[in-house]
C-alpha cells in the first residue's frame, strides 16, 4: 500500500512538472533572424543583443552522453535603443523550446525568444565565441 501511494504522489508530482511548462509555438506572425556574439536584431522598437556565451555542455554530435545539454547564453533587450535589462536564457541540446527558459522579454505587444544556437558541437573541441550565432524569434502578441 506504501508503494501505492508513493507511486501516485510521483505521478501527481511529474503530471504538475509536465503542466508547468509551456512549449513554444512559431507561428505565421513570428519573426525569426540571427545574430552573433555583440550584434544586434531588431524587430519594431525592439533589439536583442547576444552579449556572451555563459557555458556551452551540450553533447557533442559524434558522443554518446547520458544527457543531451544545454547552452546558457546572457542576451541584452532593448526598446527605441534604451536597455531595459540583461537576460540568461537556456538553449536546450534536445532543441525543445520552452517559454520558461528561451523566453528573453515579454511586453504589451511583444514577445521576443531565443530558440537555438549554432554552431552544434561536433566532438570535444571548444568552438571560438566568435562562431556562436543565436536565432532570436519576435512574436507580436494577439489581443485576446
Amino acid at each position: 500500500m506504501k508503494t501505492f501511494y508513493t507511486f501516485l504522489i510521483l505521478n501527481v508530482f511529474a503530471i504538475h512538472q509536465f503542466k508547468a511548462q509551456t512549449a513554444f509555438v512559431k507561428d505565421s506572425l513570428s519573426v525569426s533572424t540571427t545574430i552573433k556574439l555583440d550584434e544586434i536584431a531588431q524587430h519594431a522598437n525592439y533589439q536583442v543583443q547576444l552579449k556572451k556565451i555563459i557555458t556551452d555542455s551540450r553533447c557533442p554530435k559524434d558522443v554518446m552522453c547520458i544527457r543531451a545539454g544545454e547552452a546558457t547564453v546572457l542576451v541584452g533587450i532593448y526598446k527605441e535603443g534604451k536597455h531595459i535589462k540583461d537576460r540568461e536564457i537556456i538553449i536546450h541540446a534536445s532543441g525543445y523550446v520552452m517559454e520558461e527558459t528561451n523566453l528573453v522579454f515579454r511586453d504589451l505587444d511583444q514577445s521576443i525568444y531565443g530558440v537555438a544556437l549554432t554552431p552544434y558541437p561536433k566532438t570535444e573541441e571548444k568552438i571560438p565565441d566568435h562562431t556562436y550565432e543565436l536565432e532570436v524569434v519576435f512574436q507580436p502578441r494577439r489581443s485576446q
